[in-house]
């Protein structure tokens, strides 16, 4: 299949002895190519929101408990509760919401007849994308300085570490950095490369409207 670019260019040079390409045909492909991005995005949320919460299922297992010593460390940390409740809140409340949100949008460009209405919606879902990777990015900066915070308290940490807390959250700090700068990449390699090609067929059909 061609490229819509170059689509184009045919449409515009193409010889009256040829088939001939309308916009009409050009604005179905890029429906078409549109809606199948907007899909992938509801299926890879799907997906995502499965493989994350696998782990979690596990986090009451008495045999796990027994092995890592989970119960020890809640005892000492605290934060095992901590971390169930923002799971709760996480994959009950905000991720099945935006997976919710992705699918509207996915059914929304099924049934659009405009390219005013395509392109309203292929910004719509930009946008949800967006707010998603920053619910999780800020979910998992949230998280790491709770943690973080309750082991500053606890007294081996306290009994072991010789230099100021100044220096200890300099250092927390540039872990939180590199942490949610792996997660923003994650997000960028599962989201990003369908939200460049939703960019091109937004700026197709802005175009197509000048």
């Amino acid at each position: 299949m061609m490229a819509i670019d170059k689509l184009k260019d045919v449409w515009k040079n193409q010889p009256i002895s040829k088939i001939q390409f309308t916009e009409t045909d050009i604005y179905k492909m890029i429906h078409k190519k549109s809606t199948s991005l907007v899909k992938w995005i509801f299926y890879i949320s799907i997906i995502e929101f499965v493989v994350l919460i696998l782990p979690t299922l596990f986090m009451d297992s008495p045999s796990l408990e027994k092995e890592f010593g989970i119960t020890q460390f809640e005892n000492e940390l605290g934060i095992v509760g901590f971390v169930k409740i923002v799971n709760i809140i996480n994959y009950v409340i905000i991720v099945p919401f935006f997976i919710y949100s992705f699918y509207k949008n996915y059914k929304n460009i099924c049934v659009n007849n405009t390219s005013k209405k395509l392109m309203s919606n292929i910004l719509k879902t930009k946008k949800t994308v967006s707010y998603y990777v920053y619910s999780q990015l800020f979910i998992a900066a949230f998280t790491l300085i709770y943690i973080l915070y309750k082991l500053t308290l606890t007294a081996s940490f306290q009994s072991h570490v010789e230099v100021s807390m100044v220096l200890v959250w300099l250092i927390f700090s540039v872990i939180i950095a590199i942490t949610l700068l792996v997660v923003w990449l994650v997000y960028k390699l599962l989201y990003g490369i369908l939200l460049n090609k939703l960019n091109k067929n937004y700026k197709e059909l802005l175009k197509e409207e000048e």
